[in-house]
């Protein structure tokens, strides 16, 4: 498992590359965070009818991972943003994530135009269900399909209608506001290049495990430690959702390896959000295979709150690849 220990962790450029960025401090609750700027900037609401929202995206290059598609972890990023928007009711805060599904179908390239389609499933009480259709809109193909549970807790001061907003003077309607950080461009010029075997987006997740490093034993079940820093936190203080899913992306991914293969690609990933976790809180992930059959694997991912032993979130992954010849 060296080789899989290697991939989680950063080398000495990358870290170096990682701790140019300078991340200002928002107002929690009130204000997007880093990695939401970073993660959703250029967005674009195109329509908002009851029950539907669909928005367009053009791939950027700061959201794409070593092969140059649109990263995992991004593509979460959209099914819960957009998910959510079409369940949210005006005067109550945005809805939590409970459950989220995905199949990764196809890939998305860097400057490719998607269209994101998001429709209610069904609601009864808090709980609603969306489903989320990522497309290519130049080819149609489907890239990800996403299912998100979603509750609705309490109320508050946080409203669609402060991302959502009405096209100011010819622009198109956007997530964000005009007083929005140009975190992107920020990114892109305090910032030599990303190193090649990773993109900018795998940077920001993976710094910790430079710090934090995984500590795999010969038997499975594998465990990685993981601080939660400021960069990875949403507008409320917590861990996002787009770095959880990374995370069981990567650490999932890495206890199937393969010595002298490439890494498995993913193909459905389910993660339930039990949850939260806060800045500085200090995070032990677990990963154990479920089962393998031809290239296919399964595994199940455990994220713990190491102080408390409290389960932020459980994560199933399937993935294929390459298989040693039995010849």
């Amino acid at each position: 498992m060296e080789k899989a220990k290697e991939w989680l962790e950063l080398n000495g450029e990358e870290t170096e590359t990682v701790s140019q960025l300078t991340i200002h401090p928002h107002r929690v609750g009130l204000e997007s965070s880093f990695y939401e700027d970073f993660a959703l900037r250029g967005i674009r609401v195109d329509r908002v009818d009851p029950g539907l929202v669909t928005c367009t995206f053009k791939v950027p290059p700061r959201l794409t991972d070593k092969n140059g598609n649109l990263a995992n972890g991004a593509i979460v990023n959209l099914i819960d943003v957009v998910g959510g928007a079409v369940v949210h009711i005006e005067g109550l805060p945005l809805s939590v994530s409970v459950d989220m599904s995905i199949s990764f179908v196809s890939t998305a390239k860097l400057n490719d135009e998607l269209e994101i389609t998001s429709r209610v499933l069904g609601q009864r009480g808090g709980y609603s269900g969306t489903i989320v259709l990522i497309r290519n809109k130049a080819t149609g193909e489907v890239i990800t399909e996403g299912r998100h549970s979603l509750f609705v807790i309490g109320t508050g001061n946080i409203r669609i209608s402060d991302r959502v907003r009405e096209p100011e003077n010819g622009e198109s309607k956007g997530l964000f506001g005009t007083e929005q950080r140009r975190i992107g461009d920020r990114f892109t010029t305090h910032h030599p290049p990303a190193p090649s075997r990773r993109g900018r987006l795998e940077l920001l997740r993976r710094f910790r495990f430079e710090r934090h490093p995984s500590r795999p034993s010969r038997a499975r079940p594998r465990s990685c430690t993981f601080k939660v820093p400021p960069r990875l936190t949403d507008n409320n203080g917590n861990l996002a959702n787009g770095a959880i899913a990374n995370l069981v992306d990567e650490v999932g991914g890495a206890v199937v390896y393969a010595e002298g293969l490439p890494m498995k690609v993913s193909v459905d990933m389910s993660i339930s959000f039990v949850s939260s976790a806060k800045l500085d809180d200090e995070l032990e992930i677990t990963s154990r295979v479920l089962g393998q059959r031809g290239g296919y694997s399964g595994t199940i991912v455990l994220m713990r709150n190491k102080a408390t032993g409290e389960v932020i979130a459980e994560g199933r992954h399937s993935l294929f690849g390459r298989q040693h010849s039995k010849m």
